[in-house]
């Protein structure tokens, strides 16, 4: 018995091992870390949301936040643990959490047939840098991240293991995913994969067996979830339409879809008669617009503009679903070229990815650095009293991430940093549209790649009373 239970574990470790050694470690480890590892390098710095849920906040003010827009009261229990622990180890298990995705993929991938594994890597590489969501860096942001790490776990497990307690572990792991609500609409996807897995080698007569009751089970599991909602952790009054669906948002979203995937479908065939092909960029398309349907749903996404974006400030969270349809899209674009040139633009693809998130990364540690230093000025500016109302103006939104800007809790927060206080200050608005005493604009003497060297960025102040 014992000898049974050896080999069984040894036959596991050695499956794990092969499926493992198929995973482009080295390509991936080196361009994700480029690309993503600027966020370890000031990790404990607090971004947007972080100063008027975290900063200064009781321990569970984060999760009860969570709580009343109608997020299940699960929501942020791992991450006001971590916070108490140290801001930095959000950044950490972000970092960690998206590549291990990437690594779940890996095995979701190793049951598609139709793609060798060269293209299966180039995938899961494409995956990893898609340069997306850099609002990531937030710590408000990792019940999106846990999320996500969970989803493509459960959805590696529901294809890759046939007993019944892998099938109930990935059951659960969705279900926790569910948190994030995008991945209710996402779902579809591992619950079109599974059938699918399954009617090609079942039997008609096979399908009044445990296949059903699996396939009942994934298919409820989202209105189990509702309906739970619904019951137990409803939003308050102030977030009832926190999370409501408009058909305008819905409508907006099936045309992306649909006009998309007819272009797609179009081009494939223009470019290349392969039916592979043509089902490829169909597939690719369909993945990353379903990825975006609930945020157009809900009114996060207003138009198709704001999906492509790049001064996208905060809202690159809505795009946290699409590096799988970016993945893809750019596979499908790889094979539709001649094969003469697909090194070269795998290459480009590889490089632009890259280039664009070592630069927003370089944005956010240059904005670390910025808060430190705008503090100081604040300490130092006398006009910043207990009686004043200010206006900021952020002339110097370069060295913000994504050119993001500064909310009225985080300029606060700032200020509390100083040891000072004021009686109200906003970024939101100019000398010349709220009556306040003072207008204060943050200028830069400095040029990026100077204050990147430097890590001084050369701020100071212009201030005009108004």
């Amino acid at each position: 018995m014992k000898n049974a239970v050896v080999l069984s574990f040894k036959s596991r470790l050695k499956s794990a091992q092969v499926a493992l050694e198929d995973f482009p470690w080295q390509l991936a480890t080196v361009f994700y870390t480029l690309s993503w590892g600027w966020s370890l390098l000031r990790p404990n710095t607090l971004y947007w949301d972080d100063w008027a849920y975290i900063y200064n906040k009781p321990k569970s003010y984060l999760n009860q936040i969570f709580v009343d827009t109608g997020l299940p009261p699960w929501r942020a229990l791992i991450d006001q643990e971590l916070i108490a622990v140290g801001y930095w180890t959000i950044p950490v298990l972000t970092f960690l959490f998206f590549f291990a995705s990437g690594v779940a993929l890996n095995f979701v991938l190793k049951t598609v047939h139709i793609l060798d594994q060269s293209q299966k890597n180039l995938i899961i590489v494409f995956f990893l840098l898609a340069p997306v969501n850099h609002a990531r860096i937030a710590l408000v942001m990792f019940g999106y991240t846990t999320s996500f790490f969970l989803f493509f776990v459960a959805w590696a497990i529901l294809v890759s293991h046939k007993k019944r307690m892998h099938f109930l572990i990935a059951l659960v792991l969705f279900f926790w995913a569910f948190m994030t609500h995008s991945f209710l609409f996402f779902y579809l996807l591992p619950i079109l994969h599974f059938t699918w897995m399954n009617t090609k080698t079942l039997k008609i007569q096979d399908w009044s067996n445990t296949f059903s009751v699996k396939i009942v089970s994934l298919a409820t599991l989202p209105f189990t979830y509702y309906i739970l909602r619904n019951a137990y952790w409803p939003p308050s009054e102030t977030y009832e339409t926190y999370h409501q669906l408009t058909f305008d948002g819905f409508r907006r979203g099936l045309i992306f879809l649909a006009a998309g995937s007819a272009m797609a479908f179009t081009i494939s065939r223009f470019r290349s008669k392969q039916t592979k092909a043509g089902a490829l960029a169909i597939t690719a398309w369909s993945v990353f617009a379903w990825g975006l349907f609930p945020y157009f749903v809900n009114q996060s996404l207003v138009d198709t503009k704001s999906v492509f974006a790049f001064r996208a400030d905060y809202g690159t969270r809505h795009l946290l679903i699409t590096p799988l349809g970016i993945g893809l899209i750019a596979i499908s674009i790889v094979i539709m070229i001649p094969e003469s040139s697909q090194k070269k633009l795998v290459g480009s693809i590889l490089t632009l990815f890259t280039v664009f998130n070592v630069f927003v990364g370089t944005q956010y540690l240059l904005d670390s650095y910025k808060k430190d230093q705008l503090t100081e000025l604040f300490r130092q500016t006398k006009i910043v009293t207990s009686s004043s109302d200010l206006v900021f103006i952020d002339d110097t939104k370069l060295f913000n991430g994504r050119f993001s800007s500064y909310r009225n809790t985080e300029l606060v927060g700032l200020v509390s940093l100083a040891d000072k206080s004021v009686k109200s200050i906003s970024g939101e608005s100019t000398c010349d549209d709220i009556e306040v005493d003072y207008e204060i604009r943050l200028k830069s003497e400095k040029r990026f790649n100077s204050a990147l060297l430097s890590r001084n960025l050369g701020l100071y102040f212009e201030i005009r009373e108004c």
